[in-house]
């Protein structure tokens, strides 16, 4: 069983309070799945921005998780500073974290054209795109849809039924999702009690070849248990 549709996604809830988005409510969204399903303990599966949740899932509530997979992103390791101060200081508020960090400004980009704006997210984010386009940089006044290509030819797998259903419901907007970014520091925050602790049911940590995702480290590519789990 995979962790659910997220709140903020489509057609989930969407509350307008950005602090209704930081990861223990989304871990509280996969424990009432688990219950809604009448089951007492289910295999949680996440990629992306899944993986934090299925790793927190497993941290925090190690009694209803069988086993764990998260794809391309690491089981969660608590830096020195908030996410969103390390990566300004990085990269000088041009990573993507930042942008979308800015009240209402990616929101405004991406509803433009939202099915433009949809087309140009999944073949980017795809195996198809040339390697140059995975940036992760973003011109706060250029946008982040600007460097992205619009491909000349559909990808075989992206067919016109399926942007016309994620037009459909990304038509209530991007702001929920936006907001699982906009508590990047909160939830560095309020996780600090856990510092140092690991995820003690069985585990496995997926990395990407073509997915950019993540980053694979020193190299590693494929799937492996993470060891102690």
């Amino acid at each position: 069983m995979v962790a659910p549709d997220q709140r903020g996604y489509g057609r989930s809830d969407h509350p307008d309070d950005v602090d209704a988005y930081t990861i223990l409510h989304l871990v509280g969204d996969v424990v009432g799945l688990i219950q809604a399903l009448g089951e007492e303990k289910a295999y949680v599966v996440g990629h992306d921005w899944g993986a934090p949740v299925a790793w927190h899932t497993a941290l925090l509530r190690p009694d209803i998780v069988r086993a764990v997979a998260g794809l391309s992103v690491p089981p969660p390791s608590r830096g020195t500073e908030p996410p969103l101060t390390v990566m300004d200081k990085r990269f000088g508020g041009h990573f993507y974290w930042n942008y979308f960090n800015r009240p209402g400004v990616a929101d405004a980009e991406f509803a433009k054209d939202t099915r433009t704006a949809l087309r140009k997210f999944l073949y980017s984010a795809s195996g198809d795109a040339p390697g140059e386009v995975k940036q992760p940089l973003v011109d706060p006044e250029r946008g982040w849809l600007a460097a992205m290509p619009d491909p000349e030819v559909r990808p075989s797998w992206l067919t016109e039924d399926d942007l016309d259903a994620l037009t459909e419901s990304f038509s209530r907007g991007f702001t929920g999702a936006l907001n699982w970014y906009r508590n990047l520091d909160r939830n560095w925050e309020l996780t600090a009690p856990w510092d140092g602790t690991v995820v003690t049911p069985p585990a496995l940590e997926g990395l990407r070849t073509l997915d950019p995702a993540g980053t694979p480290r020193r190299g590693e590519r494929g799937a492996h248990r993470i060891p102690g789990r």
